[in-house]
């Protein structure tokens, strides 16, 4: 839990989505931050404090002046500064200098602090030039922004300028703790089961979920890189995928094949944690097939004829560009380690995670298993050389060239997070 212990400022501002603070308050709790609230006084005239104080906690005034200095404590002791709802006019005064109110005070005050802005507020108010050039201006290091939900707003008119989702508001606060780590950096990422269609309604496929797939997309836009994740039919478990991931819907084989052909070469890294299906159906019937036409003369059992499908992920270990990494998956049920070595091998990739999925790990929110990865001196002497152009004492200690990484059971977004730090 990344907001775990985190001192976080509750800024409330007055706006007709005040209301919703409430809801992130009880959020930012349940994620184990310690929360103060600054409610100003046109917060006051939508929303009372007491509700928040009926949760135990302080609630600050906006009056300046009701306690000496407190906005030079609150800064001091905050490791972030929320504002939610953020109004027009509190964005541009804080972008202008201005410190009128304990809110504009205490963020003057928070030196290198992170402020993350909850803007809400009519469309129109939302476009207009001057706060756009104003968030703009400000510094990208020091002041983050959730960009409003677009649909209808509270005088009528439909547009962008809605109180966002908060789940999108607890992604972007967790990001400013993330140490940036892959700012830039291009990532392709599959997760899901590919599904081959026998006719319009049946298919064969497999049971993976995409969590583990979604849950390293969304660490590594939370880590600053930029990410493109390819979803085969992720499980509705799979309840959120951060908007700043460039997000691509496929089902078959087939259709994850021809996208990741496109996408990979604007890419550095491919992390494959889709479970790709080995073979697909040799001839897809247009209609749905009829129990009749299966058994005209009482026959009980149906044929399917199966095609194997291409290596997706040896297709691009062999063809890749320098410097780009190609990141495996591998689900075994024995031989765990030998199988996931010649997986490595065969397909030339630069790392394979291998879990056994005897231990209930399909489906699941947690994941354990074991990190394979080249060592610097097999990599050096398969630089720029072909398979077969290695040096054979090379490819007969294979085996010792590799490093073996055991991973215990835990949560999937926790793995990772520790899997990127591999790549990192």
């Amino acid at each position: 839990m990344v907001l775990k212990n985190k001192k976080i400022i509750l800024c409330i501002t007055g706006s007709i989505a005040s209301y919703k603070a409430v809801e992130l308050y009880r959020v930012l709790k349940k994620e184990g931050a310690s929360v103060v609230i600054i409610l100003s006084s046109s917060a006051s005239k939508f929303i009372s404090p007491y509700i928040f104080k009926s949760f135990g906690e302080e609630v600050y005034s906006d009056d300046a002046f009701e306690i000496p200095l407190a906005h030079i404590e609150l800064a001091k002791t905050a490791d972030a500064i929320v504002i939610a709802p953020a109004t027009y006019n509190t964005i541009n005064k804080i972008a202008c200098g201005i410190a009128d109110s304990l809110i504009t005070l205490t963020v003057s005050a928070s030196g290198d602090k992170p402020c993350v802005f909850i803007p809400a507020m009519n469309g129109k108010m939302y476009s207009n030039e001057i706060l756009q050039k104003n968030i703009k201006e400000m510094s990208p290091e020091k002041y983050f922004f959730v960009s409003p939900a677009s649909g209808e707003l509270a005088c009528g008119d439909f547009g962008e300028g809605k109180f966002p989702e908060i789940a999108d508001i607890i992604f972007e606060l967790e990001s400013v703790f993330k140490n940036n780590r892959l700012k830039g950096r291009k990532i392709l990422i599959t997760a899901g089961g590919t599904r081959e269609y026998i006719d319009p309604v049946r298919f064969i496929s497999n049971a993976s979920s995409g969590k583990m797939g979604v849950a390293i997309a969304n660490e590594a836009a939370k880590e600053g890189a930029n990410v493109t994740l390819i979803a085969c039919n992720i499980d509705f478990s799979c309840l959120y995928i951060s908007k700043k991931i460039k997000l691509i819907r496929k089902q078959s084989f087939r259709d994850l094949k021809d996208s990741i052909l496109e996408e990979f070469p604007e890419n550095a890294l491919l992390i494959m944690a889709a479970a790709v299906s080995d073979f697909s159906v040799k001839e897809k019937s247009a209609l749905k097939i009829k129990k009749e036409d299966i058994s005209p003369n009482g026959a009980a059992d149906m044929r399917l004829n199966l095609i194997k499908n291409e290596d997706i992920l040896k297709l691009l270990a062999k063809n890749k560009q320098d410097g780009q990494i190609v990141f495996g998956f591998a689900a075994e049920t024995d031989n765990i380690i030998e199988n996931a070595q010649k997986k490595l091998k065969e397909k030339s990739l630069d790392y394979i995670f291998v879990n056994d999925v005897s231990k209930n790990i399909i489906g699941s929110d947690e994941n354990e298993g074991y990190l394979l990865k080249k060592t610097s001196e097999f990599s050096a002497a398969a630089t720029n050389k072909s398979r077969s152009e290695i040096n054979k004492k090379a490819i007969e200690n294979y085996e010792q060239s590799l490093e073996i990484k055991k991973f215990e059971r835990m949560n999937k977004t926790e793995l990772a997070e520790l899997l990127l730090a591999e790549l990192a």
